[in-house]
């Protein structure tokens, strides 16, 4: 009976995740880039590669911003701005707050900013200061905008971005370096409120060292409002493989619905996979000592499909086979008959 009940479980969490992902599937995509294609082609390419499904406005064609009611049919907004540091229609083209954006975070909506100079665009060179009340503050996490590679540095340019661990993910990321030996006009900034860095400036050698190229704007790691903001051009990465990794790795910690339960969580019931991160060929999982006599094991991608799923009596250490899964994030998740138990991990390739 245990087993049946443990198998219903399952196959009604399989059914709520595919209509979950049914319903919040894509990504709106706005190229607001007018300046070199080649930049954004190779942005979609890699989100694609990523696992990332996105329909795209192009702003720059339409000669306006998205309206709320169609940002609204997504639960994430990719506004990507490249290298082009004029006329945005992130700003209006007016160099203004964008009140449809406004009214689409102020209703959930979350937002992945990409590009240089979008920054410049509106305020001119640093640096800057931000506070409550300013858009920058209040929904991209940014309480000063210090300086910009190449500008501010005596023509060097940024060398390389540093990871910084972020709050609620054990997810690895690695750093940054470019197709040039140094990236201009990377912008960097001083996080502010909610927000904390995800890549500063580097290395300790570089005159900027330490101001932030990536803030994450959270209110809460599994609920509510969420802004990632790269202050760079991710085209410009070196290679395609790590331009797809950071997409996986950003999207993963922005958009990843949790099941339900996952909220009520502590943080330290959620560590259920030993060893490496990466994980190669197979994953190994250590069953919570709080856990129940008999647990459903299940591994969602980040669409919420359910790739494997068993229900058994209950082993403290156990592996479960992951060969044959592709590379990219995935949500492993334990249930025994009081809780959920949840933790993202990473295959590698």
């Amino acid at each position: 009976m245990k087993k049946l009940v443990l198998f219903l479980f399952a196959v009604s969490m399989a059914q709520f995740f595919t209509d979950q992902a049914k319903a919040q599937s894509k990504s709106l995509f706005v190229n607001d880039n007018a300046l070199i294609g080649y930049n954004t082609d190779s942005v979609l390419t890699a989100l694609t590669a990523a696992g990332i499904e996105y329909d795209v406005f192009n702003a720059r064609d339409s000669l306006r911003s998205p309206t709320t009611a169609e940002m609204q049919a997504y639960p994430l907004v990719i506004w990507y701005c490249s290298t082009d540091g004029v006329g945005n229609y992130f700003w209006n083209n007016t160099d203004s707050d964008n009140l449809d954006l406004i009214a689409y975070l102020e209703t959930g909506g979350r937002l992945w900013l990409m590009g240089t100079d979008f920054l410049y665009d509106r305020y001119g060179s640093a640096p800057g200061v931000f506070s409550a009340g300013d858009f920058v503050f209040d929904f991209l996490g940014i309480s000063e905008y210090d300086a910009q590679a190449y500008g501010d540095d005596g023509g060097q340019g940024v060398p390389e971005l540093d990871p910084i661990p972020v709050v609620g993910s054990t997810l690895p990321h690695d750093t940054i370096r470019w197709y040039y030996s140094t990236a201009w006009w990377v912008d960097g900034c001083t996080p502010g409120g909610n927000a904390v860095s995800a890549y500063n400036m580097g290395p300790a050698s570089y005159s900027l060292q330490g101001l932030s190229s990536a803030i994450w704007n959270y209110h809460n790691f599994y609920d509510g409002q969420k802004e990632l903001t790269f202050l760079f051009d991710p085209a410009l990465i070196d290679t395609y493989a790590n331009r797809v990794a950071l997409f996986e790795w950003s999207y993963s910690i922005l958009f990843m619905p949790p099941p339900p339960g996952v909220k009520e969580l502590p943080a330290m019931e959620m560590k259920l996979i030993m060893g490496q991160i990466p994980a190669f060929g197979m994953l190994q999982c250590k069953v919570p000592e709080s856990a129940g006599s008999s647990i459903s094991v299940a591994i969602y991608d980040i669409n919420g499909k359910i790739l494997f799923s068993e229900a058994s009596e209950l082993r403290k250490v156990f592996g479960v086979d992951i060969s044959s899964i592709n590379p990219g994030i995935y949500l492993l998740m334990f249930k025994d008959d009081k809780k959920i138990y949840c933790q993202k991990f990473l295959i590698g390739r």
